[in-house]
């Protein structure tokens, strides 16, 4: 079986659970320095600071480094910040960025570059709320950046972690073009332990390491994501050896399925975010902003019948 460096483990995304061949070889080649992986939707670009969904997170956690990282426990981790203090008052954070760090064209990683990308995502992300607080980030040295709330946010330090604050490059960005139609979103330089080589919408992305990645170049040379919408297909790309892992399945159904093959390892950690599914209450619609009509709803949902028959248990 292919074993991984936790290098670049840690960095690809693992959302309803990681599938993996025992004997697999790439689609191209017996080398246990690439991995090819199969995904479910074509990313329509690749910069995930203007655009989301889970075919860009996928791309874009590979392609860029994020302020802060979170465990599997939900604690937040060093990442391009080393370190990071929340004022008494919850009105500043001030990150201390690792030095060395480069982006994949060898220009310097500073706190420009964090400040500009945390403005463009609260700008133009579907998700820019999260960053509403902010209404400046202050840049006293190459290697300070500190954020300016207008009130306490209690997730900030989730806000600036993967995948939805990816730092991106000013000098390429902030070239005066509209960023979400920018041409470098299809091809970008990027800040993280993968950079680009070739996408072909519909069929791959092709990533490689970054030998200058400032926490060490991955162990993993080359990484091809497959794209294969139909389960059906992505099944049987695995069961023939084509790809090493499918990275997404959301369907309690196709895990299955899956767990019946022989030599197929169905990998249970990882951040089980893909497939969850919710309620979330408009709070500002009466009668959802009374209390005990939003607990009769939760009262009304049968659990057991979802979970045991539309999960399989």
């Amino acid at each position: 079986m292919k074993r991984f460096g936790i290098m670049t483990l840690v960095f690809f995304l693992g959302f309803a659970g990681v599938f993996s061949l025992s004997g697999t070889v790439s689609a191209d080649a017996e080398n246990a320095d690439t991995l090819v992986a199969v995904i479910n939707h074509a990313p329509r670009h690749l910069n995930g600071a203007v655009q989301s969904g889970i075919a860009t997170m996928f791309a874009s956690s590979q392609l860029f480094a994020t302020p802060l990282m979170f465990d599997d426990k939900w604690q937040p981790q060093p990442y391009l910040a080393k370190s990071w203090k929340i004022s008494d008052d919850g009105l500043s954070v001030t990150l201390n960025l690792v030095e060395g760090a480069t982006f994949h064209d060898g220009h310097p990683i500073t706190s420009a570059d964090v400040a500009f990308s945390i403005m463009t995502i609260k700008k133009n992300h579907p998700f820019k709320t999260m960053l509403a607080p902010v209404e400046k980030v202050d840049t006293p040295d190459p290697h300070t950046a500190i954020l300016r709330l207008s009130k306490p946010h209690p997730a900030i330090l989730l806000a600036m972690s993967q995948p939805l604050c990816p730092i991106i490059p000013k000098h390429i960005f902030g070239d005066g073009q509209d960023i979400k139609t920018h041409p470098m979103n299809m091809k970008p330089v990027g800040s993280g332990p993968f950079k680009f080589v070739e996408y072909k919408p519909g069929e791959h992305l092709i990533l490689e390491s970054y030998d200058k990645f400032f926490l060490g170049a991955p162990k993993i040379k080359r990484l091809i994501l497959k794209i294969i919408p139909d389960s059906v297909n992505r099944l049987t790309a695995l069961e023939q050896k084509e790809v090493d892992m499918d990275v997404f399945v959301s369907e309690a159904r196709d895990v299955r399925r899956y767990g019946k093959i022989k030599d197929l390892v169905v990998e249970k950690m990882g951040e089980a975010v893909g497939p969850l599914n919710w309620l979330a209450f408009n709070l500002k619609h009466k009668p959802l902003d009374n209390k005990q009509v939003r607990q009769a709803i939760s009262y009304a949902i049968d659990r057991k019948f979802i979970t045991q028959r539309l999960h399989f248990g």
